[in-house]
């Protein structure tokens, strides 16, 4: 059974870095790290280059995220006091200007994060991992499970909840948490509910299980198999839980679950309410839901769409927060980006100095003046090549196929032949382009249409550059290099078998290809020098 938050995007080694799972014996679940290990960002200086002619001075960060790791959990104390949680044991917390991380004692994944108020915060997570925040410090307190906490919910100070894997119900009594009976064998992923006497967990396989009329847990009937991630209610009768492929379902006054209809096949992991028939879901593409329970509708979002895990809200503000580190919230007009950590793939400077950057969840940026913005591009998958001549026509690719172009402010898509990723672009003039991706891929524009054509290599091809349309490069895996004429490539034996990144050069007699394990070539015009 895979853990509820981690249904990942087609893995393309080496261009996403995962931690992959690892079963822990005798557990029904795999618990994992979703993303490259969660570190805090060094506040470095500039950086002296060494100076000198023509030489670029200093380097200094511009923009950066607090922790390029997974946010799992989040709970919103008020519009100005809010808290998130994720992969190594990362807190962020909201002080109604900045996010900033608190230091923690743990490096375990946090799931779960709930308050009584401010002064009372609990978070739960892998390995039995239970933590408070009291007087600004965190603590852990060590329980007998060491289950997965998967979710924390409670009415008051005394009267809390934690639900995970191994069918586990734990209740806070004074100052001891004590297992609570399930009646069937399940990994619990989310609880809610609106007294002592009733009490929602959903878990695996549509699980739904209520609580506590005849004095323990008991399962109800379920309107689907698929997995249930999230619950809440809105205080005045519907509850709503949401899952996997858009899933949700719904209790209301009848007291029987129904399934209803969804406005999207991705999966949901989060849902929240604040009044009655006033419903969020959050899931992966950075998809965000509203509704009153019943009837459902996408909201639009502003900046990178990385996968959304938890959202929660407070005096009429919500925050959800997902991979990479990223958290999108509701205080403008439009829900967009106030925290980015997704990975930068590729970044353009056209002539006249603007500059402009993609990557993962269809993140764009474009630096404004001194400062950096997110731009709406027309898709969520990720992107990772951009080129053209000016701030107002560019083409981007990325997975799945995608070809972006922008003319003047406005952006398409355009129909590709190969629904693959395509890795990188270079702009030869308005009607003569050339893109490279996976399998050896690679796509020419015309003027009209994109066309492939063979490059007599299975390779995935990771970044072209050109001189001139009759002068265009491509490098990738396995020491690849071609070179395109204008009407077919060529294959060029180099001398490594080294994966290979990057092609640029000055002439046909000085071309430059740099990769892995230090690899630097160059091309003399008829031979090749390490």
């Amino acid at each position: 059974m895979i853990s509820p938050w981690y249904y990942p995007r087609k893995p393309r080694a080496p261009e996403r870095r995962y931690n992959f799972p690892v079963m822990r014996s005798g557990r029904g679940l795999l618990m994992m790290a979703l993303m490259a290990t969660a570190g805090c960002r060094s506040d470095q200086g500039p950086i002296d280059s060494g100076g000198g002619a023509g030489k670029l001075a200093t380097v200094a960060i511009v923009r950066s995220g607090w922790t390029n790791g997974t946010l799992l959990g989040s709970w919103a104390a008020a519009p100005d006091r809010a808290w998130a949680g994720g992969t190594g044991g990362v807190i962020l917390a909201w002080n109604g200007s900045a996010w900033k991380p608190e230091a923690t004692p743990t490096q375990e994944t946090i799931v779960g994060i709930w308050g009584a108020d401010t002064s009372d915060v609990i978070a739960v997570g892998g390995n039995g991992l239970l933590m408070d925040r009291i007087a600004g410090a965190w603590t852990t307190h060590p329980l007998t499970t060491h289950a997965s906490l998967l979710d924390v919910w409670g009415l008051d100070q005394d009267r809390v909840w934690i639900v995970g894997s191994e069918s586990t119900i734990l209740r806070r009594q004074g100052l001891d948490w004590v297992a609570m009976p399930v009646p069937v064998p399940a990994e619990l992923w989310g609880i809610w509910g609106s007294s002592e006497q009733s009490l929602v967990a959903v878990g695996q396989s549509g699980l739904l299980l209520e609580c506590c009329d005849g004095g323990g847990w008991r399962s109800v009937p379920s309107p689907t198999a698929e997995g249930l991630f999230g619950v809440t209610g809105d205080g005045a009768g519907r509850i709503v839980a949401v899952g996997a492929s858009g899933t949700i379902v719904l209790r209301d006054g009848t007291g029987v679950w129904r399934k209803v209809p969804s406005p999207t096949t991705v999966n949901l992991f989060g849902v929240w309410s604040d009044g009655p028939q006033r419903f969020y879901a959050v899931g992966d593409g950075g998809r965000i839901l509203a509704g009153d329970g019943v009837t459902w509708s996408i909201v639009p979002s502003i900046g990178g769409h990385e996968n959304l895990r938890s959202i929660s809200g407070a005096g009429g503000r919500h925050f959800a927060a997902g991979w990479y580190g990223a958290i999108v919230d509701d205080a403008s007009s439009a829900w967009s980006t106030v925290l980015d950590g997704g990975v930068i793939y590729d970044v353009q400077v056209t002539p006249d100095g603007q500059a402009f950057a993609v990557g993962s969840g269809g993140g764009a940026l474009q630096r404004v003046g001194s400062s950096w913005r997110n731009v709406e591009v027309p898709t969520a998958t990720t992107l990772y090549g951009v080129d053209g001549p000016s701030a107002t026509q560019r083409i981007v690719v990325g997975d799945s196929g995608t070809i972006l172009r922008q003319i003047g402010s406005l952006w398409r898509r355009e129909a590709s032949s190969f629904g693959g990723l395509l890795r990188s672009v270079w702009w030869s003039s308005p009607t003569r382009a050339m893109v490279v991706g996976d399998s050896g891929t690679a796509l020419a524009w015309d003027g009209s249409t994109w066309k492939a054509t063979s490059t007599g290599t299975k390779a995935f091809l990771r970044h072209v550059w050109g001189l001139s349309w009759n002068d265009v490069w491509a490098v990738g895996d396995s020491g690849t290099v071609v070179r395109f004429d204008g009407s077919s490539w060529s294959r060029l034996i180099a001398p490594t078998t080294a994966l290979l990144r990057g092609v640029w050069g000055t002439s046909a007699n000085d071309v430059w290809v740099v990769g892995e394990r230090g690899t630097v070539l160059r091309w003399n015009g008829s031979g090749w020098k390490t």
